[in-house]
């Protein structure tokens, strides 16, 4: 691509702009409270649109074409599950959390099921945040290294790490907000320009399409069948529900009802947009670059469109992408290391509020930098988001939805919340070391191993307790 200077200078301005417009909230900084969770002041429109910068990280975007490129139109279908869980979500789950006035998932394990639950709670709240925070890192290395061939993938990966580390750390949650609202909006424009720019030739060459293109990539289970269909879409739909990014916003909305506005119309705005965006973006790719690495695809496509101006905006887009869920997951794992091990289990007597501050920006450069190592480790992005999945899914999805519907409560149901989360994620690790989790995911296998030991325990319970007071 001519002109790569264009490029390098919008890139820089963007970079500057997002470390200001981070760094300048730092002042309105006074408490630990401010830093985890924005004071709990924040309306429906800044909560949509950090929701949706949070989810659209690099694997729901250069991860996400990727995929599509490989699969066809059954990702589109299956990746819509990212978002859906969006509008659950917000009308059920989201509203305890605000009520609560809690911080972690692990937070409400503990408020609803007893410190034995909630500590398995934060060992799957930090595995997952440090396993997500690394896969954004992964992906804006490869952006950059496509982008900028000059710049090596480790020096990418530290480069784009240390700037989301310096924002998030100065300004906490408020600031990584106020930025995913910029970030959101080039995102949204920066893709929609590239699927504008997409559509003409793709239009220009029907043809040519059907002849290149594989036919199970428009088939709708492509050519993998309907059960691996919809295991994906259950992976998808499970595998991010109520994780620790998600979490930490369902407690910063100034009430319950700017709290529902913004999560379900999140999920509603991407779940029938995004994943058919990608898609077009994706055919695009296989139709130009038939014989590439399938995450290339995306950087590809922006490096054939070959205009300076729009290239720029959309890398710009491309890095809001990436950015703004690593600087959400970053937030989300150091609310965990403060709440959910610091004060709760290493110092357990009340701090100032300024040393508590201290703590958490401490905590957050201590767990970029480990993101930072993760993406140097295992630098491939699906990978990295699939094994979180597989881990988080199992021992959380059936106790947050039991805990929101029912209000019963008694010690029997805490040792039983207990073991359904512990066998449910030692079953999945398991089955992810047997031949099955190519047809069924193991994430979707571990729900249902939890299901089944939650509601066969809680049968138990109920008839026992009859026979006893009968």
């Amino acid at each position: 691509m001519q002109h790569r200077w264009i490029q390098y200078t919008i890139i820089l301005l963007y970079f500057v702009f997002i470390v200001v417009k981070g760094l300048r909230h730092s002042k309105d900084i006074d408490s630990s409270d401010d830093f985890l969770v924005a004071g709990r002041s924040i309306g429906w429109f800044f909560l949509l649109c950090t929701m949706g910068a949070t989810v659209i990280g690099g694997g729901a975007s250069i991860g996400a074409i990727g995929k599509t490129y490989e699969w066809g139109i059954l990702m589109l279908v299956v990746s819509a599950g990212w978002y859906i869980h969006f509008i659950f979500s917000g009308l059920y789950v989201a509203p305890y959390f605000r009520r609560e006035k809690l911080y972690t998932v692990a937070g409400y394990f503990g408020n609803r099921f007893g410190e034995r639950s909630r500590f398995l709670a934060f060992l799957l709240s930090l595995f997952f945040s440090l396993g997500i925070l690394g896969a954004q890192m992964v992906a804006f290395g490869k952006i950059i290294t496509t982008m900028i061939p000059e710049v090596s993938y480790t020096w990418a990966v530290i480069i784009g790490g240390g700037i989301v580390i310096a924002y998030s750390t100065a300004g906490g949650l408020l600031a990584v907000i106020h930025t995913d609202v910029y970030q959101f909006i080039i995102l949204i424009i920066g893709f929609a320009l590239t699927l504008a720019l997409c559509v003409p030739d793709l239009l220009s060459q029907g043809a040519k399409i059907s002849a290149a293109v594989p036919a199970d990539f428009f088939k709708l289970e492509g050519g993998k069948g309907w059960l691996f269909l919809i295991t994906t879409f259950m992976a998808f739909l499970l595998g991010e529900a109520f994780a620790p990014g998600y979490a930490t916003r369902y407690c910063v909305g100034k009430n319950i009802k700017e709290t529902k506005k913004g999560i379900v119309g999140a999920g509603f705005f991407l779940a029938f947009t995004f994943p058919a965006v990608l898609f077009f973006i994706a055919l695009y790719a296989r139709l130009h670059f038939p014989n590439i690495d399938s995450e290339q695809a995306l950087p590809m496509t922006i490096m054939k469109l070959n205009n300076p101006f729009i290239g720029g905006i959309i890398i710009a887009a491309l890095m809001c992408a990436v950015m703004s869920s690593a600087d959400s997951i970053l937030n989300s794992s150091t609310a965990i290391f403060v709440k959910d091990l610091y004060e709760k289990y290493l110092f357990k007597s009340p701090k100032k509020q300024t040393k508590g501050l201290l703590i958490a920006r401490v905590s957050s450069i201590f767990l970029g930098a480990l993101g930072i190592l993760l993406a140097l480790l295992l630098p491939n992005i699906i990978d990295i988001l699939l094994l979180t999945y597989n881990l988080w899914a199992p021992g959380i999805i059936v106790p947050v939805i039991y805990g929101v519907f029912s209000k019963f409560k008694s010690k029997r149901l805490n040792n039983l919340i207990f073991y359904t989360i512990l066998f449910s994620t030692l079953a999945t690790i398991v089955f992810m070391y047997t031949g099955y989790k190519e047809t069924i995911q193991p994430s979707v296998f571990g729900v249902s191993v939890s299901f089944l030991i939650f509601f066969t325990g809680r049968y138990i319970q109920k008839n026992i307790y009859i026979k006893k007071h009968s």
